[in-house]
């Protein structure tokens, strides 16, 4: 009876229902009407903003050749050769030697943390003068020294450090270069052209510039994009589905969660971060869930529709991205009934598309 007296007066209201929050207990008294109570959340009822001429900066960099060379540098690193050098300071890039003790507060490191046996003290460790050494900030505390200098390095070990024992910990690394080896990048020679399959150094160089100037289009376009997000929720007012947004924020936690754990952080860390985590996926999962109705209202006012074609590819571009099969894919959106969300963000984008393409470009 619940469902059956439930939907029809579904019918007879005008409610738009989000989500069924609860139902109560229906009450059953010998000749009296059933009755129960069915809480729900409806859709927001708002106003739309101005969305034509919404002033936006464009602000698209300019692709240097300096920016292209350093790409280039960057395909060569991979391929270069160390020599050593005997009275050459360290630069960017070159190896060192390294006879080295850490202590913290006075004390030996490894007292502090046994479990870092090897990273507290050594000699004759070989360590890049960049960013990839293996002690944070290492790297680039060497730059300058030479064979027999000694220098004393403040390293902080981060949170996520891969050795849990010190994350967190400040200790003072006491150094000293034994060797030098410099760094030496190939020639972009013809043996070199060949391995990289481009025909000459002229194409290789146009190939990266366009590559540079696709990635600052994409740049500025997300820069565009977000300008119009902030408008757009700042000049809405509107109060959304709470049901909605806790579902949002749940899923947003799970995607942040796993980033970091991506980025080499802990499951222990991850519940330290917890509160943070939560903080964060709240402030995007109401700022999603506002620009979500804000954007499909004014799809729905431009009479934007998503056509089956458009749907199929969509489709078949998320199966591309998960490395699926686009007929899988679709079968399992058809059993989660989530097919409409895909068509639901087709009529956003075109939505997104005609307030950049009508908005006032400074």
């Amino acid at each position: 009876m619940v469902p059956k007296f439930y939907h029809e007066a579904l019918q007879e209201s005008d409610l738009k229902v989000v989500t069924v929050i609860d139902v109560s207990e229906a009450k059953i008294i010998e000749d009296q009407p059933l009755a129960f109570e069915v809480t729900v959340d409806v859709e927001p009822e708002f106003k739309l903003p101005k969305y034509t001429d919404i002033p936006i900066k464009e602000d698209k960099e300019a692709v240097s050749d300096a920016q292209v060379q350093e790409q280039i540098d960057s395909i060569r690193g991979p391929h270069a050769n160390f020599e050593e050098a005997e009275g050459k300071a360290v630069a960017a890039g070159d190896m060192a030697e390294l006879t080295y003790e850490a202590s913290v507060n006075g004390t030996s490191l490894e007292e502090v943390a046994p479990e870092a046996k090897g990273i507290g003290k050594g000699e004759g460790y070989w360590v890049s003068a960049d960013d990839q050494a293996f002690l944070p900030g290492m790297g680039e505390a060497l730059v300058g020294l030479s064979a027999g200098d000694k220098k004393d390095v403040e390293i902080n070990f981060p949170d996520n450090f891969m050795v849990k024992e010190l994350a967190g910990i400040k200790a003072l690394y006491s150094v000293e270069v034994t060797a030098v080896q410099v760094r030496t990048l190939p020639e972009i020679d013809e043996e070199f052209l060949k391995r990289l399959q481009v025909e000459s150094e002229e194409a290789l160089r146009s190939q990266i510039r366009e590559q540079l100037e696709l990635q600052a289009e994409n740049k500025a376009l997300g820069a565009k994009h977000e300008q119009l997000v902030k408008y757009l929720v700042k000049k809405t007012k509107l109060d959304v589905p709470e049901s909605i947004v806790q579902q949002q924020t749940r899923d947003t936690m799970y995607d942040i969660a796993q980033r970091r754990m991506m980025m080499g952080v802990t499951q222990d860390q991850i519940g330290e971060q917890q509160e943070d985590i939560l903080k964060e996926a709240q402030e995007r999962a109401l700022e999603n869930v506002k620009l979500r109705y804000i954007g499909l209202r004014i799809a729905t006012e431009l009479k934007f529709e998503s056509s089956v074609a458009e749907v199929d590819e969509e489709i078949a571009s998320m199966a591309i991205r998960q490395q699926k099969d686009a007929r899988t894919l679709r079968k399992e959106m058809e059993e989660n009934d989530t097919i409409s969300s895909v068509a639901e963000q087709i009529r956003f984008n075109k939505a997104l598309n005609y307030m950049l393409e009508n908005a006032k470009i400074k």
